[in-house]
């Protein structure tokens, strides 16, 4: 379940779409207990059929292709870690510094079965996927990318992250040690304190490489504009996830 409330304006279910999504949650259900232990290349739309106790043709009913049943599965779980992101940094501001962000992010990976299996061990899989996204999910792979621009530029203006490094080049390098870190497992494989001490590490690289070099403690107004902004970015893509899982289980 998402943290977060359904997105206002979504409209109520007649009994039949009712019906439909939820023959859909069990699919998607389904297809996410495989692809947590299987990955996506070892996973078909018969497997998933024969997991939710119905036919292929059904699948198709609500998922016209592959594709499209594991990018929805993808979503779920992004928008369920979107959700915790933007509730801890509404709790607390300081959620939303950069190495807050990934320190909350690897430990939610970790506690995802669907995005450590593909994200740590089916890259090559998952490359692949997110190549036919544009093509899926009409404009949900720009939002995001503008979401995750806006977050570095707000980080940015308000004096939280360096600026000495355009930005693009700057999320690439923060994907780049983010997918090192979560490729490379935690200091104790399986082991929660080692889960625990490997994000520790990651924030503090994070710290090191991206924010501001030490020195006095950020201005507490500058945190929570900050805050403020990305709160309001991270809901703006929790909610279009809502509309387009909503849209392919339907459709």
């Amino acid at each position: 379940m998402t943290p977060l409330d359904t997105p206002s304006g979504t409209t109520s279910m007649t009994p039949a779409e009712a019906g439909r999504d939820r023959r859909a949650e069990r699919i998607l259900d389904a297809a996410a207990e495989l692809l947590a232990v299987q990955g996506c290349r070892r996973v078909t739309v018969e497997d998933v059929a024969r997991r939710a106790g119905v036919g292929r043709g059904t699948v198709h009913l609500h998922f016209a292709t592959e594709e499209a049943l594991f990018l929805t599965v993808l979503m779920r779980s992004l928008r369920w870690m979107t959700g915790h992101l933007v509730q801890d940094a509404r709790a607390d501001p300081s959620a939303a510094l950069l190495s807050e962000l990934a320190r909350s992010a690897y430990l939610l990976i970790h506690h995802d079965p669907v995005a450590r299996t593909v994200l740590t061990a089916d890259s090559e899989a998952l490359g692949a996927l997110l190549g036919r996204a544009p093509a899926l999910l009409g404009d949900l792979v720009e939002t995001a990318e503008r979401v995750a621009d806006g977050c570095f530029e707000a980080l940015r203006a308000h004096g939280l992250v360096r600026t000495d490094t355009p930005l693009r080049l700057q999320r690439h390098a923060f994907a780049a040690v983010m997918t090192g870190f979560l490729v490379s497992g935690p200091a104790a494989p399986g082991e929660e304190p080692g889960v625990a001490a490997t994000a520790g590490v990651l924030a503090g690289v994070v710290r090191s490489a991206f924010e501001q070099p030490p020195g006095p403690r950020a201005a507490p107004a500058a945190v929570h504009a900050a805050a403020a902004e990305v709160v309001a970015l991270g809901r703006r893509l929790h909610d279009r996830l809502h509309e387009e899982i909503v849209r392919q289980k339907l459709a």
